[in-house]
């Protein structure tokens, strides 16, 4: 591991992996070691995003682990702009830094922000938006996960997933559960195939089976992952290399392709990416938030505000894509991001077999009913199958509905 710092109070190594590992020494070192991951902790409860997430601890060497947040910042950023980090910090998250200057900031250069770094001696106070988890996070999720075939060819050329992972190896779960995310998380996919009755339904199968091969493989656990975006992004396009690779080396496959779009839940957070059409959306306090883009031309315009969603579904090119799984296309650059959890937020990952059935309004007036009934994450995801099949029905429609209890 590469020494970072090496102080009186600690020394700090980045690992191979990316993360840091800060070990305390010195006066008071077991105080300051406790205090550190008690303010971590409170933190990402608390939703704080610009701070270390607390990946690991071993009270017998006074050791914590936490995600890589860039390069020191001191000789870049201003003392104005310093001053307003630290001022959020305590006014909206409840935590007063003991050395709050621009040399415990650094910039993160992936997620394009600010961080700020060392909470040894900071200070925890009350919540101020009385959130529920005042120290720790606790998130479980409930799910469930449908599939219909469409009308317009037999069989199914799409596919879904749901899996976690323990020492690099996928384990399947039940299209339908509930469980906690605090110590595991929890990859959702969805995948579309195309290119003919046989190639699509094979690059749909592949994409959602090498996904619970590559990303276990890259990632371990699905905790502890100290740049959990960029994990995914190569995951993603390792997925494109490989379907391509295959479809390549068989005349009966040649050209073929899917869409994805996968979700890695963990604790307060989802980290998700995606390419194609297949699409994620997070339902929040009423209103729905389209979360990916396709990656048509039509998407980019909608994205920017140069054209609506009529606008979007009547167009004759609405499903030319210009990236896909495999499918011709030489290279993808996938859209990856990441989102808080928050109790009572609702996500819908699906194929464009819903889309075509059902406006982004439809899609919120069924959270909305299903909210104000207290339905389960099952009677949802078959209000909107239903509902979009009902519609439409042509294409086959697969989805997965997941709410955060």
């Amino acid at each position: 591991m590469k020494i970072a710092k090496d102080g009186i109070r600690s020394i700090v190594k980045i690992g191979y992996d990316g993360r840091v590992h800060k070990t305390f020494r010195g006066t008071d070192k077991e105080g300051r070691f406790a205090n550190e991951i008690k303010v971590l902790k409170a933190l990402e409860a608390r939703g704080c995003d610009y701070v270390p997430r607390l990946l690991d601890s071993d009270p017998e060497t006074l050791t914590i682990v936490t995600t890589n947040c860039g390069a020191p910042a001191e000789a870049s950023i201003s003392q104005g702009k310093s001053d307003e980090l630290f001022r959020i910090l305590e006014e909206e998250y409840g935590v007063v830094h003991d050395d709050p200057f621009p040399r415990n900031i650094t910039y993160n250069g992936r997620a394009g922000e600010f961080n700020i770094i060392d909470f040894e001696l900071a200070e925890v106070k009350a919540d101020p938006k009385n959130r529920k988890d005042s120290d720790e996070a606790h998130r479980t999720l409930q799910w469930a996960g449908l599939t219909r075939d469409g009308r317009r060819k037999p069989g199914n050329q799409d596919s879904l997933s749901v899996f976690s992972s323990h020492g690099g190896w996928a384990e399947s779960c039940e299209l339908a559960g509930k469980q906690s995310i605090d110590e595991d998380g929890l990859v959702f996919a969805v995948s579309d195939g195309m290119g003919g009755q046989n190639g699509g339904e094979v690059a749909s199968a592949l994409v959602v089976r090498e996904l619970r091969r590559f990303l276990p493989a890259m990632m371990g656990d699905f905790h502890g992952a100290s740049d959990p975006e960029a994990i995914l992004e190569a995951a993603v396009s390792s997925l494109h290399d490989y379907v391509k690779r295959t479809g390549d080396n068989s005349k009966h496959l040649k050209g073929m392709g899917a869409t994805v779009v996968c979700g890695l839940f963990y604790r307060t957070k989802v980290y998700f990416a995606h390419v194609g059409d297949s699409r994620f959306y997070r339902y929040r306090n009423g209103e729905l938030s389209q979360l990916t883009f396709d990656h048509s031309v039509l998407g980019g315009q909608f994205r920017s505000g140069k054209i609506n969603e009529r606008e979007m579904r009547m167009h004759p090119r609405r499903n030319i894509l210009q990236q896909a799984i495999g499918g011709g296309c030489q290279y993808v650059r996938p859209q990856v991001d990441t989102s808080s959890l928050e109790p009572g937020d609702w996500f819908l990952i699906c194929s464009d077999g819903v889309i075509d059935g059902l406006w982004n309004k439809n899609i919120a007036q069924a959270f909305e009913d299903g909210v104000e009934k207290g339905s389960s994450a099952e009677e949802i995801a078959q209000r909107i199958l239903d509902w979009s099949f009902g519609e439409a029905g042509v294409d086959d429609t697969t989805l997965f509905v997941v709410g955060v209890d």
